[in-house]
């Protein structure tokens, strides 16, 4: 058989007298207050704490992990991130292993087969958000770099607000925390920005604009505090930072007062590079080699990527040196997202003369990039020129990682999609719901191309192996288990297929993995236990969840009531409006008309929908069907046809004028009608501070008044 040089790194041999490391983890809800702000009775624990404890092997060991689910009524799941091992105990329940019911216990057991920096969390419903996830740290038996001490800096985000609740949220509108986020974006916004362009393009492609995050935290932590001393270090000493980004849904910008030399990633070890600051997607894992240089204390901090929030921790000691400022994101970007992903551009280090020649980071830290043979002085020199912000464009792999050149290679393209405003995430057009199974077989090369047609960034993770991410280092592409595919971008990742058994591939970001953006790979000559398969038929990521969204509004001349059931491409829609008009005969008061939809809708884009279902106007029924289309500049549109062959258009649009200021315009058009309300529009010009509520006024055909409106 043949192996690979770069996996040698990751795969050691059995030994007959390996030593068994045990643990034993208790998960149990407890209330508790991460944000200082509030105590929240949700979350869930681990051995009594926030993060769960780390768990620290040596290479070659037998791992014994006992998982013990004190809760009432709900399953639990611990996914090893990261780990090679057998299918069964990857942890994900329903796809490859039991699910830990109420009550129960589930001892796992693997062999450790490489080294690094990895983690563990939940994979069952949003139980990582409310706390399920730790640390996992396997020590090389022969340390490639010298360091005198180690620790674990696990970065996160948290929310006083239970996740179930957050995605019902989104899924009402997947721009509800930007009220709390301070992050609407809005006409004269772009225009005293200087983005109106910006923000008139992205409105034409029918984008809502730049999203870095979906959910407004209450807080970001390390090793579960805002603020915290890591440890104590003297000048001279050298510190290995096992930097792991356990956040749901929060990329982190990572920065120190000073150069940081990154000497490995996802748990693989690669040629030392010099960065001023990480941009770390949820799971990546960076290491990093600190030396302390003086009597001073250091802070690393982690700044969520839309800067709303950070968290630090203290390395030394004396004098507090504080990591550099992110700036604010804008807002009104243009659509290549330059300015938010750093894109490995350089610059000189502190302290260089800005002399042309860029010294590589293999030449500052070992010949081979793998091998450290230490300093010729306690204190480490950066190059002239570091990566101003490192991503995976930059790594370079320790030793060649280039697959079997005689495998056969299969390839698939991956195109990323997702419905902000419906808060829909998939992959080529499918949710996993829709579609669930990737098939490959044992001993190709299975080379898989993710094309990101979304705004946002996306973490994708495939469980169970390493996989080459294809970049500029050609032979020495570096080896991860997770890769950030940018935003309007495309990402080239390959492995060779030798883990038979059934795996996750997925979304990092829990919201959009938990809406859709996942498949399940599945080698074809892989038999599936009995218990697999018995378990396999129920997997909760073939289920559909229904969520609600309901709005009122009144004013003096009219009131309106809007309700939706969705899931992911279907709808159910109840809409009624009555209107006041003066009667001709004044003894008898206002005369109120009232009409409304009820119709079932399908989704087949992010922007074409096709509905059916029954409408009552002037005192009629009528059947109706039609089909619903966004256009450019975000006009959403509806063609209808009653049982009559009668016809009826709606034009409908938001304008965002300021942070708190909007309006709704909605236009009606019945062709064939032949009563005084055949051509109705409403205007509205409104206050809104919160997604809640809005009040000010309203224009219809009949009348002017005041009112307001509330959704929930």
């Amino acid at each position: 058989m043949h192996y690979l040089a770069a996996l040698t790194i990751l795969i050691f041999s059995v030994q007959t007298h390996a030593k068994t490391v045990k643990y034993e983890l208790a998960i149990e809800n407890k209330p508790v207050n991460m944000s200082g702000a509030k105590t929240v009775p949700f979350a869930l624990t681990v051995n009594g704490g926030i993060p769960a404890p780390t768990l620290e092997f040596t290479e070659g060991d037998d791992a014994e992990i006992k998982v013990i689910n004190k809760l009432a009524h709900e399953e639990v799941s611990l996914h090893w991130h990261g780990i090679l091992l057998p299918p069964e105990e990857d942890g994900v329940a329903y796809t490859n292993t039991p699910p830990i019911h109420p009550g129960a216990s589930r001892t796992f057991k693997f062999k450790i087969r490489q080294h690094g920096t990895f983690w563990y969390h939940s994979h069952t419903m949003l139980q990582e958000q409310k706390g399920v996830y730790g640390a996992f740290v396997i020590h090389p038996k022969k340390k490639a770099f010298s360091y005198d001490k180690e620790a674990v800096v696990l970065l996160s985000d948290w929310s006083d607000e239970d996740a179930d609740q957050i995605l019902r949220n989104l899924r009402k509108d997947g721009d509800f925390y930007l009220y709390k986020k301070d992050s609407v974006r809005s006409y004269f916004g772009a225009l005293r920005a200087h983005g109106l362009k910006s923000h008139l393009s992205n409105e034409w492609q029918r984008m809502g604009g730049m999203d870095l995050s979906d959910v407004g935290y209450d807080a970001f932590l390390i090793n579960g505090k805002r603020d915290s001393q890591l440890l104590m270090a003297h000048p001279g000493e050298t510190v290995r930072l096992r930097i792991i980004n356990a956040g749901a849904s929060s990329y982190f910008y990572v920065a120190m007062g000073v150069p940081m030399r990154v000497v490995s990633a996802d748990g693989v070890d690669i040629q030392p590079v010099w960065a001023g600051h990480l941009l770390m997607g949820m799971a990546e894992t960076y290491d990093v080699l600190f030396t302390v240089p003086e009597h001073k204390n250091y802070e690393l901090r982690a700044t969520a990527q839309d800067v709303t929030g950070s968290a630090s921790t203290w390395i030394g000691m004396g004098e507090k040196v504080n990591a550099p400022d992110q700036p604010k994101p804008d807002l009104y970007a243009g659509m290549d997202h330059s300015a938010h992903h750093g894109g490995g551009a350089h610059h000189a280090a502190p302290g260089a003369t800005g002399h042309s020649h860029a010294a590589t980071a293999s030449e500052h830290a070992g010949h081979s990039g793998h091998t450290d043979h230490g300093d010729s002085s306690p204190l480490p020199v950066p190059p002239l020129e570091i990566i101003e912000t490192l991503t995976v464009d930059s790594l370079r792999a320790a030793q060649p990682t280039t697959l079997p050149k005689d495998a056969k290679v299969h390839e698939l393209k991956l195109v990323l999609g997702g419905d902000m405003e419906r808060y829909v995430w998939h992959i080529n057009g499918k949710t996993i719901v829709d579609d669930r199974l990737l098939e490959i077989n044992s001993g190709e090369v299975v080379r898989l191309t993710f094309v990101n047609e979304t705004m946002m960034h996306h973490p994708m993770h495939l469980h169970g192996h390493f996989f080459r991410v294809l970049n500029a280092n050609g032979e020495r592409s570096p080896l991860k288990h997770t890769v950030d595919v940018g935003p309007h971008s495309s990402r080239t990742i390959e492995f060779y297929a030798n883990e038979p058994g059934q795996w996750m591939l997925h979304c990092h970001n829990l919201y959009h993995m938990k809406t859709g953006m996942a498949r399940i790979v599945r080698y074809r000559d892989f038999k599936m236990p009995a218990e697999m398969a018995m378990h396999d038929q129920h997997d909760p990521h073939l289920h559909e969840h229904l969520y609600t969204h309901t709005q009122l509004e009144a004013s003096t001349g009219h009131a309106k009531a809007g309700f939706r059931l969705m899931r992911s491409w279907d709808e159910i829609d109840l809409h009624v409006e009555s209107t006041g008009t003066d009667a001709p005969d004044f003894s008898i008061g206002r005369r109120w008309d009232t009409e409304g939809d009820l119709v079932y809708r399908r989704w087949f884009s992010n922007y074409f929908n096709v509905f059916a279902g029954g409408t009552v106007y002037e005192d009629e029924t009528f059947a109706t069907a039609g089909v619903g289309y966004i256009l450019p500049l975000l006009f959403k549109t509806a063609a209808w046809v009653n049982h009559d062959g009668k016809l009826r258009f709606d034009l409908a649009k938001h304008f965002q004028w300021t942070k708190d200021i909007f309006s709704e315009a909605e236009f009606t058009w019945r062709p064939d009608g032949d009563g005084p309300r055949d051509t109705e529009f409403e205007v509205s010009l409104m206050y809104g501070p919160s997604w809640y509520w809005a009040a000010g006024l309203m224009f219809t055909q009949d009348s002017v008044g005041a009112g307001a409106q509330i959704q929930f």
